[in-house]
C-alpha cells in the first residue's frame, strides 16, 4: 500500500485490514505509518510499516521485499501515493511538475516493477493503480497532475495487456471529487473554483476516503475468473467526468 501515511491510502488499509488482510504500509513519514500499524494491530490485525519514497526505486524495492519475507509474498499492490500541484502552464514551477511525474506516475511504476515478479511466479495478484477522474477531464491550472493521471492510465492498460492471459488482475480506479489531505497540497482558491465548476453551483457533497477505500475492496473481492478492469468513481452531483 503506497501513500499509506494520509488519504485513500490511510483509509484503504484500514478497511482491507478490518477484512482480514496483512497490510504493508508504505510512505515517506514514519511516525504516520507508525501510528497506523499500532492502530491496527490493536483492532487484531497485522500491519509493517515500511518507510520509503516512492520516488527512488531502491527504497520501493527494499520495501516489497521486507513485506515479501514478513508475508510470504505480496497478493495485492494499491498504489495510491500521489500529490496535486496546479499552476497555470505559464507560471507554474517546473519543479512542482518533476514532482508530480515523480510521485503520481513513476512512483506507481516502480511499486509495480518491484511487485511483479513475484507476482508472476506465484501466478497470482492484483494491483490496483488509483489515478483520478483528472485522466479523463481537463481543467485550467491541472495540467500536468491530469497528465500524470493520463499516463497512469496509459500505464495500467498496458500491464493489463503484459501480464494477460496469466490470472494477475489490473485495476484503474479513477475517483472524483474526494474529501482527503491530497487538496491540501493545492491553492485553495484554485481548488474552490475546480469545485464549483463540477457541480451545479450549490455546493458538491465531496466522497470520503472511506468510500474509494470500499471501491477498492469491492475490486479486491470480485469472484477469481473477474478482473474489475476500471472504475470511474464520483459523487453523484458531479458534473464534469
Amino acid at each position: 500500500m503506497t501513500g499509506a501515511s494520509s488519504g485513500i491510502g490511510w483509509a484503504t488499509a484500514r478497511v482491507l485490514a478490518s477484512h482480514g488482510a496483512q497490510v504493508a504500509l508504505l510512505a515517506r513519514r514514519a511516525e504516520r505509518l507508525t501510528e497506523l500499524a499500532q492502530e491496527i494491530d490493536s483492532a487484531g490485525g497485522h500491519a509493517l510499516a515500511l518507510p520509503a519514497d516512492v520516488t527512488e526505486f531502491g527504497q520501493v524495492q527494499t520495501a516489497v521485499d521486507r513485506a515479501t519475507a514478513e508475508f510470504g509474498g505480496v497478493d495485492v499492490l494499491v498504489n495510491s501515493a500521489g500529490i496535486m500541484l496546479p499552476g497555470l502552464i505559464a507560471e507554474a514551477d517546473p519543479a512542482d511538475w518533476d514532482r508530480m511525474v515523480s510521485v503520481n506516475l513513476m512512483g506507481s511504476m516502480y511499486a509495480a516493477r518491484a511487485v511483479l515478479p513475484g507476482m508472476q511466479e506465484r501466478g497470482q495478484g492484483h494491483i490496483i493503480n488509483v489515478s483520478s477522474n483528472s485522466g479523463r477531464v481537463h481543467q485550467p491550472s491541472f495540467a500536468a497532475y491530469a497528465a500524470t493521471k493520463h499516463a497512469l492510465g496509459a500505464f495500467t492498460t498496458i500491464l493489463r495487456k503484459e501480464v494477460y492471459p496469466s490470472r494477475l488482475r489490473v485495476t484503474l480506479l479513477e475517483p472524483g471529487a474526494t474529501e482527503s489531505e491530497l487538496s491540501q497540497h493545492a491553492d485553495q482558491e484554485v481548488l474552490g473554483d475546480l469545485l464549483a465548476g463540477m457541480g451545479d453551483g450549490n455546493g458538491m457533497r465531496l466522497m470520503t476516503t472511506d468510500d474509494v477505500a470500499n471501491a477498492i475492496l469491492w475490486s479486491l473481492t470480485a469472484p477469481p475468473h473477474v478482473n474489475v478492469g476500471e472504475i470511474l468513481y464520483t459523487p453523484v452531483d458531479q458534473r464534469d467526468w
